[in-house]
């Protein structure tokens, strides 16, 4: 069972402890008065607004994706499971795409891994009418189940926390974080890398100068895969993210839409980083999985039919706004806002 670990109050920071840059993220997100399990983050009037709440269209292209691969590849019970589904949003959208396949819900068991409890009383309400059949909230992945599963999330593994090591002159430094009592602030500090373990392991990228990475995410990563290897299966993962060298750390703080400093606001505003896809990648191919797809948001969305989904919900309803719609759609592919910046990654037993 897998869940994002509930840990002791953040206050516990203010010491005069160092404490490695990822113990500190997991503390501000996730301890008992951290963000993720107080603050309602999602939507326009909070932090930030995802690409669910931007568009129905966006869950109509991945309802669409769903529904097809589980007809020509499962066409039996199994789990549909989304991570950290929002306001319930998606899920919505994928619910009313789906009943193009009456069959599909009657042989689906719900499963929405969730940890706030005032993101789950949303997803309630939100989700009142199809209560009645068999939805379940769960604080951790259960993976005891023999039933193929279809796992998908949108901007989740990017929460995970990270490490940040610096290479100087050959010799690797990682950051941490220390609580100065006299200013009452946190403040960031370099200490030289002398485990064997990690020196090993960063040995692989001697060439870069920054490397920055997420062992928490990519062992969630990998229980998916392992699981999808032994039960069959399939995880459509959108977030964003990166393939290639990156030349700057990429954890950044996001508070009422704008971005500040992560040791601002601690508790009250979003942590996250961007997806190292490659990293995901070599552990689905290490499992023998098929990577069916990896490509930028804007292509998925294009190749899967929203620019004629557009067009069939203008023809099909004279009164919507067109210009709405042509921005909904510009933002979710253009290149210069979500479009490449997000990726999709779609990996499978089927």
């Amino acid at each position: 069972m897998l869940s994002k670990r509930k840990t002791n109050k953040i206050k516990l920071l203010n010491n005069k402890k160092d404490f490695r840059l990822d113990k500190f993220i997991e503390l501000a997100l996730f301890a008992r008065n951290g963000y993720y399990l107080r603050k309602k983050p999602i939507g326009r009037k909070f932090d930030f607004v995802t690409s669910p709440e931007i568009s129905q269209m966006f869950g109509e292209i991945i309802g669409g994706y769903i529904v097809y691969h589980w007809k020509e590849k499962i066409n039996s019970k199994f789990n549909l499971i989304e991570l950290g589904p929002g306001n319930g949003t998606l899920f919505k959208d994928i619910e009313r795409t789906a009943q193009i396949l009456p069959n599909f819900f009657e042989n689906a068991d719900v499963n929405l891994i969730e940890i706030n409890k005032e993101l789950i009383k949303i997803q309630e309400k939100n989700l009142n009418y199809f209560r009645q059949s068999k939805i379940r909230w769960s604080e951790a992945l259960n993976f005891r189940s023999k039933l193929p599963s279809i796992i998908y999330s949108n901007e989740f593994f990017d929460c995970f926390p990270v490490r940040q090591f610096l290479n100087d002159n050959n010799h690797w430094f990682e950051r941490y974080v220390k609580f100065n009592q006299k200013e009452n602030k946190y403040y960031s500090l370099n200490k030289r890398v002398i485990n064997k373990k990690v020196l090993d392991n960063l040995s692989k990228y001697k060439k870069q100068k920054i490397y920055e990475v997420s062992y928490s995410r990519n062992k969630y990563f990998e229980q998916i895969c392992k699981y999808l290897k032994k039960n069959r299966g399939i995880c459509i993962l959108i977030d964003y993210g990166y393939n290639k060298k990156i030349e700057n750390f990429t954890l950044q703080a996001i508070y009422n839409h704008k971005k500040t400093n992560i040791f601002e606001n601690i508790g009250q505003q979003d942590i996250s980083s961007h997806v190292n896809f490659n990293e995901l990648i070599e552990i689905a191919k290490q499992n023998k999985l098929k990577i069916n797809e990896f490509i930028s948001q804007r292509d998925f969305l294009i190749k899967y039919g929203i620019l004629e989904r557009k067009k069939k919900l203008l023809n099909k309803n004279l009164d919507l706004n067109k210009n709405l719609l042509d921005e909904e759609v510009d933002r979710l592919i253009n290149v210069d806002r979500m479009g490449n910046l997000f990726k999709c990654l779609v990996v499978s037993n089927l």
